[in-house]
């Protein structure tokens, strides 16, 4: 009986001394944000530490931002980015994982799903970026947060060696042939499972996530998850009778004495065909330096693998139609067309 009181007595001051330590709230210590190596060979970093007034942070656009943090006793962890463009990614830490980029993270099986203390993204857009980061430990309501503002600012462009002769106004377009297109529909998955027994309880889902139009093909499916817990793989199947894609995945949440939930939530993207009829995409008027270049967004979404650029001055009506990375004489000067991802690059040059 003395043994076992003994004994009795070491697991329960193991068990308190385990209650005090769970008990320690989560601090985010540092918040360190990078843009990796400049064109000077020096790397662009900035320091958050706890206490202090948010930083800001001064990056140009394109170049990729990794930011890691330095938090002990986390186990749980939200980053969100929050201006121009919109960014949130939640999970449970790994410190060990390398920095994620977006697709890494999202392209995760939901069931075994982390998230890295270092996270990367590239700001495509110039403007004013917050960056918070929200960790906790599991089972405590204590939270700690950190914040920093990124502004992100246009490239630097170099000295032109010669003067503007004068500056063309031009009316683009974007002429599309006749073709079948791939093209990506989203939809949005998100569920919770909330009920609670005596035992652990799991339920099984099936829902349909997107309905093919009438001319549309199917192609394929991709679920990429945002935040999921207790939950298994999402699997995507394609509905030939109803012409529609399902999503099918698990669900588990814990019992009376411990009533933890299970959710998922993500994007399914599902790709098709569809016939594409020839069309002309206008775009707005430039102002066209000679010599000299000048930058045109595209719209996004479009299929510009044989396109061609129709170039019209509105003052003599003068049109040419020229395909991307060839030469065009219009009205004494020579303009370059080119397709650089997102954007049409016009260069021009006396004749």
């Amino acid at each position: 009986m003395a043994a076992f009181a003994g004994g009795t007595a070491v697991v329960a001051v193991q068990f308190g001394l385990g209650l005090v330590s769970a008990g320690y709230p989560p601090v985010v210590q540092a918040l360190t944000c990078s843009a990796g190596e400049s064109e000077d060979g020096g790397e662009v970093a900035l320091l958050a530490q706890e206490g202090q007034v948010t930083p800001i942070a001064e990056f140009p656009v394109g170049r990729r931002v990794s930011c890691r943090i330095d938090a002990p006793g986390a186990d749980y962890a939200t980053w969100s980015i929050i201006g121009p463009t919109t960014v949130m990614r939640s999970g449970p830490l790994n410190a060990a994982q390398p920095c994620q980029t977006p697709e890494d993270f999202s392209a995760q099986d939901p069931s075994l799903l982390t998230l890295s203390a270092c996270q990367s993204f590239v700001p495509r857009r110039p403007g004013l970026y917050l960056l918070s980061v929200t960790v906790m430990l599991r089972g405590l309501e204590a939270v700690d947060r950190m914040r920093m503002l990124v502004r992100v600012v246009p490239a630097p462009t170099a000295a032109r060696a010669t003067s503007t002769l004068r500056r063309e106004r031009l009316s683009v377009a974007l002429r599309l042939p006749a073709a079948d297109a791939e093209e990506t529909r989203t939809a949005d998955l998100s569920a919770s499972f909330g009920e609670h027994g005596l035992l652990p309880q799991s339920r099984t889902f099936q829902r349909t996530a997107y309905r093919l139009a009438a001319d549309e093909s199917f192609v394929s499916a991709t679920f990429r998850v945002r935040s999921a817990s207790n939950a298994s793989a999402v699997t995507l199947a394609y509905e030939p009778q109803s012409r529609s894609v399902t999503a099918r995945y698990t669900l588990r949440s814990g019992p009376l004495v411990d009533r933890w939930r299970g959710w998922v939530t993500g994007t399914v993207e599902v790709r098709v065909r569809r016939g594409r009829a020839a069309q002309d995409i206008a775009l707005p008027d430039v102002e066209l330096p000679i010599p000299g270049r000048t930058e045109l967004a595209l719209p996004a979404g479009v299929d510009t693998a044989e396109a061609r650029i129709l170039l019209r001055r509105p003052e003599s009506s003068a049109v040419v139609e020229v395909l991307p990375g060839n030469s065009a004489l219009i009205d004494g000067a020579r303009i370059t067309p080119t397709l650089s991802g997102d954007q049409i690059i016009l260069a021009g040059e006396p004749e």
